[in-house]
C-alpha cells in the first residue's frame, strides 16, 4: 500500500474512533444531564428518555454510514469527497475556535438559560462542550493537514498529465 493510501486509510480509521467516542461520551453526558428531568412528562409529547436515546443512536448510525460512504469515495480518489470533507473541516474548525473564544469570555453563559431550565447542570454541559471543541480542533485540523497541506496526498486526487516524452512514445 502506498504512502498516500496509508494516510487516507488511517484518516478514515481515526474518524471512526473520533466519531464513536464523541457519540458515546456525548450520550453519557446527555444522559446524566437529562436524567433529573424525568418528571417533565415527555411521554405526553410521545417521547420518553428511552425513545430519545434510540432516536439519537439511529441518527448517529445514519451519520456514520453517510460519512463512511464519503470516506469510501475519498479512498477512490474522488476529488469532490476531498473538497466536501475539507469544507466540513474548515467550517468545524472556525466554529470550534469561535465557540471556545466566546465561552472563555462569557463564563456564566448558561446562567440566563438556567432560569428557564433550572434542573439542568449547565456547568457540566459547558465543560463538555469545551472539551468536545478541543477534540474537534484536533481531528479536523489533522484532516485539513492531510487532505490540503500534504502534497503527496493532494496530488493523488489530480490526474497526472503525461510529460512530453510520454506523449511522444504513445504515438
Amino acid at each position: 500500500m502506498s504512502g498516500p493510501s496509508m494516510k487516507l486509510y488511517r484518516l478514515r480509521g481515526i474518524f471512526v474512533v473520533y466519531f464513536i467516542a464523541k457519540f458515546l461520551i456525548g450520550a453519557a453526558v446527555a444522559w446524566s444531564v437529562v436524567r433529573p428531568m424525568v418528571d417533565w412528562h415527555l411521554d405526553r409529547l410521545g417521547w420518553s428518555i428511552s425513545s430519545l436515546t434510540i432516536f439519537s443512536l439511529i441518527a448517529a448510525a445514519v451519520l456514520l454510514a453517510i460519512a463512511m460512504l464519503i470516506f469510501g469515495q475519498l479512498l477512490l480518489r474522488r476529488n469532490w469527497a476531498r473538497i466536501l470533507l475539507l469544507a466540513i473541516a474548515w467550517f468545524t474548525v472556525f466554529s470550534a475556535v469561535f465557540s471556545l473564544l466566546v465561552s472563555a469570555r462569557i463564563p456564566n453563559m448558561g446562567s440566563w438559560i438556567a432560569q428557564w431550565l433550572p434542573d439542568m447542570d449547565w456547568q457540566k454541559l459547558m465543560r463538555y462542550d469545551r472539551i468536545q471543541k478541543v477534540f474537534e480542533l484536533l481531528f479536523w485540523g489533522y484532516l485539513i493537514s492531510v487532505l490540503q497541506f500534504d502534497p503527496v496526498v493532494r496530488d493523488e486526487f489530480f490526474p497526472q498529465k503525461p510529460s512530453a516524452g510520454q506523449a511522444g512514445e504513445a504515438q
